[in-house]
């Protein structure tokens, strides 16, 4: 059968309009039809109005009619979106003009009632690159290339590694999912998996987290000792980058217990209240900040142009041990983030003490914990000099 009939959800007046299917080789196209009946007068089976509901003989024709139409149509090969655009003409139902930035907008709403702030983020990223890329196009202009398209656009031309590609890619293949879950496109985009390369967890050792504290900053704009606070903050609390964000209101010095060594914030990922423990060099700096009046217990200053600072603190402090990225060895200051002083935290906890210590306080499972945990080769040999030091081996 070239098409076929069912009712949709049922409106407030207790009626529902029928909407028309068109079928080929596996393929639905459909439109909603100017037609609204009572659902409890409708044969699914048959996919027509019961003989005993009120114009039934007119409504049924209607449908054979329009069901022959189509036929006719489809025998003389025209494509399934031409069908549709006829028979709507025929109808006469101007097709809505469905467009790309509008229907993400929508789909945003509907996110936030269930997604994280930091997630939404991620999406609202998500729109501005779909922006930069096509603009509020029609759907009709969303083939099944788009995608790749985007992620060739996201490398090349916003400078973004694979990884970062293929995160933002999966993001929008939800939208286009969404969009085809509501017979608004055809088939959502495919996406390529961009090769990621393989790269080392960057963190400073104790030695390289001295140098960075220790180096002199004298002769650099105050944006440069910002950022080294900020990053020393991150070394010393593991907190995220996002949470050290709050700690930029004059507001949050109320949150810190420097007596108790405790600050309590509310996580901005996973929005779960936390009394992070404060270790005595962070109560040192955090109290320094204090008495020096400064404004807010972490310095004011973009991420951006903090990740920049730090790279050239660290080459300044020497740390310049390579780091392997795929097949290429860099020098670790060219790597370092602000996130790498998460990492850094539980790196040096980990090795000290454990992993108990961070369950529940970073992450709340090993699993996810492992990701951030770095290979300290001087620890790692301490700890098997431990293991063997009670055999005794010519």
């Amino acid at each position: 059968m070239a098409a076929r009939f069912y009712v949709e959800r049922v409106g407030p007046d207790g009626t529902a309009p029928i909407r028309m299917a068109l079928l080929r080789g596996g393929r639905k196209l459909t439109l909603t039809l100017p037609i609204r009946v009572r659902p409890a007068d409708w044969n699914r089976r048959r996919q027509r109005l019961r003989r005993s509901a009120p114009g039934a003989t007119e409504i049924n024709g209607a449908l054979d009619r329009l069901a022959a139409r189509a036929g006719v149509l489809m025998m003389e090969g025209a494509p399934l979106e031409r069908v549709r655009e006829q028979l709507q003409q025929e109808l006469g139902l101007k097709p809505r003009e469905h467009r790309l930035l509008d229907l993400f907008d929508e789909w945003l709403r509907v996110k936030r009632l269930t997604l994280k702030p930091s997630s939404l983020q991620v999406l609202g990223r998500v729109r501005k690159h779909l922006e930069g890329f096509a603009g509020n196009v029609l759907l009709e202009r969303i083939d099944r290339t788009f995608l790749e398209r985007f992620q060739a656009y996201l490398t090349t031309e916003k400078g973004h590694s694979p990884a970062t590609a293929n995160r933002l890619a999966h993001y929008a293949r939800s939208f286009f999912l969404w969009l085809e879950e509501r017979e608004l496109i055809e088939k959502a985009p495919r996406r390529l998996t961009l090769p990621e390369p393989k790269r080392e967890v960057v963190f400073l050792t104790p030695a390289e987290l001295e140098a960075l504290a220790k180096v002199g900053l004298a002769d650099l704009p105050p944006g440069y000792e910002k950022a080294r606070t900020i990053f020393l903050l991150a070394c010393l609390t593991g907190l995220r980058i996002s949470d050290l964000r709050t700690g930029m209101r004059p507001e949050a010095w109320k949150t810190i217990d420097l007596e108790r060594g405790i600050w309590m914030l509310r996580e901005r990922k996973t929005n779960v209240f936390r009394r992070v423990p404060l270790v005595e060099p962070a109560r040192r700096l955090l109290r320094r900040r204090l008495e020096e009046g400064a404004p807010t217990p972490v310095p004011r200053l973009s991420d951006q142009k903090a990740n920049v600072y730090l790279k050239e603190i660290a080459r300044r402090a020497g740390i310049t041990a390579p780091v392997r990225v795929g097949d290429r060895e860099l020098p670790k200051w060219q790597l370092l983030s602000l996130h790498g002083g998460r990492r850094t935290f539980i790196t040096l906890v980990a090795h000290a003490a454990g992993t108990a210590p961070l369950l529940g306080l970073t992450h709340a499972d090993l699993e996810s914990l492992q990701q951030y945990l770095g290979a300290w080769d001087e620890s790692r040999r301490r700890a098997l000099e431990t293991a063997f030091k009670t055999i005794d081996l010519p």
